[in-house]
């Protein structure tokens, strides 16, 4: 077994969290190792949406690996009559999975940070200066690890660090249709709230085929496929082809989560930082690669502060959202036909969540805006 050493940092995982967290890394002048089990580019089952909060987040332009530009968001009631959500300014970038991840790899690259591809990780050691991770065929050896490597993360498992999470399950398919059906979801994005119960199903338009999925609470899973299929046959796509399809689960964290123990950190889906309420995951896997990168630079050139700063970072910038998120999607869920109902007949509503997608609010500042549970029900009270 081949033992290498003198990395100061050991990120596993080559998705939005890994790659922007060596891309931030590598600005400093700090060396990285990223370790992907995959060979990439490399499929990604995901609904591909990037929000222009999460793009705004990046100081370079993505534009290159974007399949469609959403400016209107068609919301329907158990496949009922939309409500077009719209905006004249880019709301969402529809992305394939493989290659956005491997375009924000790549500028990790050409910041000096080094990639591993096709390293699965057994094992991962803390010692007393150092943490040694293995894979089938190498040992390597840092001061610290951080795992950005999903929602099966090794690093959280080999480090008891997975409790505290709750699950979303998710189906999707990429459906190859004609060209005219493909035109007609052009900057568009579909969001069914009643056809799966206790989630929503979704259409994303990419250049070349449809993002077609839906998902919900782990717990309510039992005929998600079932409620998937139906979702499917109602779109009217005429005659198309999946050239894939897979499920997966998106970890949420609860109560307590921790995301830093001892020299390990947790970065994006690893540390279940996936938004409770939409399912979306890349925004906070960006924001906390962000949010991690100044405390290991802290820490490896023995600044103020320790390791243990990302957690009340991620605490309070991140955590506290997804509180909230979390007591929104308790409404979504119980009364998907009334938020619809709400939705569709307050301008209000829309603009409030037009904001969040465009990173100009946030859930606490919806929640007052609305006036919090009161302020719903009386809503509702007035439908």
């Amino acid at each position: 077994m081949l033992l290498k050493q003198n990395y100061d940092v050991v990120v596993i995982g080559a998705g939005p969290a890994g790659a922007t967290l060596a891309y931030e890394l590598g600005k400093k002048g700090i060396g990285v190792l990223v370790l992907e089990k995959e060979k990439l580019p490399r499929y990604k089952c995901c609904a591909g949406g990037v929000t222009s909060k999460a793009a705004n987040l990046l100081d370079f332009d993505i534009s290159a690996v974007a399949e469609d530009v959403i400016c209107e968001v068609a919301f329907t009631f158990n496949l009922g009559n939309p409500f077009l959500g719209q905006h004249s300014e880019p709301l969402i970038y529809t992305v394939m999975r493989d290659v956005f991840d491997h375009f924000l790899m790549q500028r990790a690259q050409r910041l000096g940070a080094m990639l591993m591809d096709g390293k699965r990780v057994t094992q991962i050691q803390l010692g007393g200066d150092s943490v040694e991770i293995s894979t089938a065929d190498s040992t390597f050896r840092s001061r610290l690890v951080v795992g950005a490597d999903g929602a099966y993360s090794i690093v959280a498992r080999e480090l008891s660090m997975n409790r505290g999470i709750e699950y979303i399950t998710a189906i999707e398919s990429e459906i190859v249709v004609a060209e005219d059906d493909l035109a007609k979801w052009k900057s568009r994005v579909r969001i069914d709230l009643g056809v799966i119960p206790g989630g929503y199903a979704w259409v994303f338009p990419k250049r070349g085929q449809l993002s077609i999925g839906a998902g919900c609470r782990a717990s309510r899973a039992r005929h998600l496929n079932r409620n998937y299929q139906k979702f499917l046959n109602s779109l009217s796509i005429g005659n198309y082809t999946i050239a894939r399809s897979g499920s997966h689960l998106i970890p949420t964290c609860t109560e307590g989560r921790l995301v830093w123990q001892d020299r390990a950190l947790l970065l994006g889906d690893a540390a279940g930082l996936t938004d409770p309420l939409t399912g979306e995951g890349i925004y906070n896997a960006i924001r906390s690669a962000q949010l991690a990168a100044p405390v290991i630079e802290n820490y490896l050139t023995g600044a103020a502060g320790g390791l243990q700063d990302y957690q009340q970072i991620v605490d309070k910038k991140i955590i506290t959202e997804l509180r909230m998120a979390r007591t929104l999607a308790k409404y979504f869920i119980r009364f998907p036909r009334l938020v619809f109902r709400i939705l569709s007949k307050s301008d209000r509503v829309w603009r409030a969540e037009r904001k969040v997608i465009l990173g100009e609010t946030d859930y606490a500042a919806v929640n007052e805006e609305v006036g919090g549970l009161k302020g719903i029900l009386g809503q509702l009270l007035r439908l």
